[in-house]
């Protein structure tokens, strides 16, 4: 019975973790496709951001009762992005930025820490991470150059381009190494009907 319970709490923590994940993929996503067209509307993202940062705090506290370190960053980078929609006036550009530079950095961290404690794939996972992760950040500091004038639309597309990109690819790639204990019970399942099938 424990172990169910354990494993119950498992796949929750998962679920919590691949959410918080989303919420800022799906962000950079509408980024690279605001070119084309597609706009995810405010009150969308707004919302998005709420459940974001919701599952953000289910997995800061299973982080933080397991002394998870990496799973605490991540939990917190989700958050800090999730206040950047905070509406507060005058100060949102400021507090925004200030907590977008936090949450940038705290995902590079995490990627950083995933990889060291990690082999195999959930090491490559870390390095595109950590590597996505100060694209993002590159890229969002970079975004000042396109206020110059004479920028061109070439320019703007580009400097545009490369924040999004790896905003949706750090977040898509943690939202992978949460996705293990959800998987699991199918590959078990699948296993079981294999093993107990009649014709093979």
């Amino acid at each position: 019975m424990g172990s169910m319970t354990t494993n119950r709490q498992e796949q929750w923590i998962a679920l919590a973790g691949v959410v918080a994940a989303l919420a800022p993929a799906l962000t950079g996503v509408a980024g690279l496709v605001v070119s084309t067209g597609w706009y995810l509307e405010p009150p969308m993202r707004t919302a998005g951001a709420v459940v974001g940062g919701i599952a953000a705090v289910v997995v800061a506290l299973a982080a933080r009762r397991r002394h998870d370190r990496a799973a605490l960053g991540f939990a917190l980078s989700v958050l800090c992005f999730a206040l950047t929609w905070l509406p507060l006036g005058a100060a949102s550009f400021a507090v925004g930025s200030i907590l977008s530079l936090a949450s940038q950095a705290l995902v590079i961290a995490f990627g950083v820490m995933v990889l060291r404690r990690s082999t195999g794939a959930a090491r490559a996972a870390g390095w595109v991470i950590a590597v996505a992760g100060a694209v993002w950040l590159v890229g969002g500091l970079t975004i000042w150059f396109g206020t110059l004038p004479g920028a061109s639309q070439e320019l703007l597309t580009l400097l545009f381009t490369f924040p999004a990109l790896g905003q949706a690819v750090a977040f898509l790639t943690a939202a992978l190494l949460f996705v293990g204990p959800l998987v699991r019970p199918v590959g078990a399942g699948a296993r079981y009907l294999w093993s107990t099938a009649e014709v093979r």
